[in-house]
């Protein structure tokens, strides 16, 4: 319909976009790329193109991917369930299709897209400070939502790599200039800040061993000595410090600073009775929350303070009455009448809005971070049920993950029959989890061995390490940190199950595969990031 170079235009244009709404909109995400779908449909030449999708193996990998999926239905029985599980995996068709028959893609294109892509990061970043600032209208109660535009563990991933693609252009890049290359790392920092007051435990596992890494590839491959020692410095005392946080959130749980507020008491100052519950180990700053309880006093107390019923829910969903007594508790308080008294306006908001201890009133503070893991782990530790807790219900999506395999070893449950396997599985294992919480593998390794069986699992990662070890640049630092944060990243997220994680995976998967295959970009020596 329109000429090459007009195609050609509108399909670099769509690229683009792609790159920077990737961590901005998954709603426009999909719009440009259905956009670059028409594009290459409307273009023509096949037949062209069909040849430049021979000379890359390594595309054609990729696609199998896609392949299995569809071969897959051979044993599902949920088709509308496996048609979803396929529209979120439209990305592993249209980029390796689009991109990988696409001509004129080097280094320079590259260097745009990932300027792009870090842009759209920038963008992400900026909005959560601004809501953590109170300037965008978004309620922010716990680090997660200062992610407004994806999932709090998909940005992380994003954010991660465009940090360090920002660092290493920054260290390498000549052809910006100077301005460029302060400007990189400036926002380098700013989205590691972010990045550590979004409080993403698998977005912070993944930043130190990524800095360690970036700092023994310049140490190595680079000889830059003394940069590299500097990161793998820097990663080490990232380490240090979070464990040191760790190890203080889990004393200040358990050592009251009053041991004695956790003695049994007999009256009220109103003269009723307390009521104690010694079976119930929870604790709020090391202070037992089951201690001294008078509910009378606290219902007609609170009741009083509050338009929010004593027996109903807060904002969370929690039971508010759990809400009040505990942060009572983490106050060193006896739950009765005078402590309610005593909450000044801030804690009443703060239980309302379903805070169970001063410190999650603060989001993005590492401390609260901390407190909230060592609380889990402890309560894991009594035996309570993980609903809920992101840290310690993942055993239970492994246990049923599991579960699912060994019964289904050698093909899987098919792909439309994962969610469905899940369920049951949760019935049949006696999980303790609450049906709300009953999710899938938060593993894409396990998810794989769902889906199909111990030997497409091998297969379906044979897939995704061919095309990075068969590529000419698969020792270039772009290169090695894009494949590092996919096989870590995997290991605590479902990568194929969402639109943003598939299309992070084949849209620079393929684009890195095509630069470093691109011959006219060998024959003029450019560099690529």
């Amino acid at each position: 319909m329109f000429s090459r170079q007009a195609h050609g235009t509108v399909y670099f244009i769509c690229l683009l976009l792609a790159a920077f709404l990737m961590p901005v909109s998954v709603w426009l995400l999909s719009v440009v790329s259905l956009v670059m779908a028409l594009n290459w449909l409307l273009e023509g030449s096949y037949r062209v193109r069909l040849g430049r999708l021979k000379a890359q193996p390594g595309i054609i990998a990729l696609l199998m991917l896609l392949v299995m999926y569809l071969v897959w239905l051979f044993n599902t029985s949920d088709f509308s369930g496996a048609l979803f599980e396929l529209k979120l995996k439209l990305p592993l068709l249209l980029f390796p299709v689009a991109t990988g028959t696409a001509a004129g893609i080097g280094a320079r294109e590259l260097r745009l897209v990932l300027l792009a892509f870090i842009t759209g990061c920038v963008v992400a970043t900026g909005a959560g400070f601004l809501a953590l600032a109170g300037v965008l209208p978004a309620e922010i109660d716990n680090p997660r939502d200062l992610a407004l535009f994806v999932p709090s563990i998909r940005l992380s991933i994003l954010l991660n790599f465009a940090v360090f693609c920002a660092l290493w252009m920054s260290l390498t890049d000549r052809s910006g200039g100077m301005a460029l290359r302060v400007t990189l790392a400036m926002v380098a920092a700013a989205m590691s800040l972010f990045l550590f007051r979004l409080l993403s435990v698998t977005g912070i596992v993944l930043f130190v061993i990524l800095l360690g890494g970036t700092g023994l590839y310049f140490a190595l491959a680079r000889k830059q000595v003394i940069a590299g020692l500097s990161m793998m410095a820097a990663a080490a005392a990232a380490t240090a410090a979070s464990l040191l946080v760790l190890a203080t959130a889990w004393d200040t749980l358990h050592n009251p600073q009053h041991p004695g507020v956790n003695e049994p008491l007999v009256l009220t100052a109103s003269g009723n009775s307390y009521t104690h519950y010694p079976e119930e180990k929870l604790v709020e700053n090391g202070y037992l929350v089951w201690m001294n309880v008078c509910e009378e006093e606290l219902r007609r107390e609170w009741n009083r303070r509050s338009s929010m019923p004593y027996d109903s829910t807060d904002r969370a969903g929690n039971e508010l009455r759990t809400t009040l007594v505990r942060y009572a508790a983490s106050l060193g308080l006896p739950k009765d009448s005078a402590a309610v008294a005593s909450l000044t306006a801030a804690d009443i908001r703060n239980i309302e809005r379903g805070f169970a201890n001063p410190l999650y009133a603060r989001p993005g503070s590492h401390r609260a971070r901390a407190y909230e893991l060592a609380w889990e782990l402890a309560r894991a530790k009594q035996g309570a049920n993980p609903s809920g807790h992101s840290l310690t219900q993942r055993p239970e999506f492994y246990r049923a993950a599991t579960g699912i395999i060994s019964d289904h070893p050698w093909t899987g449950v098919g792909t439309g029959d994962v969610s469905r396997a899940f369920a049951e599985e949760y019935a049949r294992n006696g999980t303790t989890l609450s049906p709300q919480y009953r999710l899938r593998a938060h593993n894409q390794y396990l998810t794989f061995g769902v889906t199909f069986g111990i030997p497409g699992m091998i297969l379906a990662l044979t897939l995704i390490l061919i095309p990075w070890l068969s590529s000419r640049g698969w020792a270039s630092y772009t290169f090695l940190l894009f494949v590092s944060i996919v096989l870590v990243s995997m290991f605590n997220d479902d990568t194929f199950s969402s639109f943003t994680g598939a299309a992070f995976f084949s849209y620079f998967y393929t684009l890195l595969i095509v630069t470093y295959s691109n011959h006219e970009t060998q024959r003029r020596g450019e560099k690529i990031p």
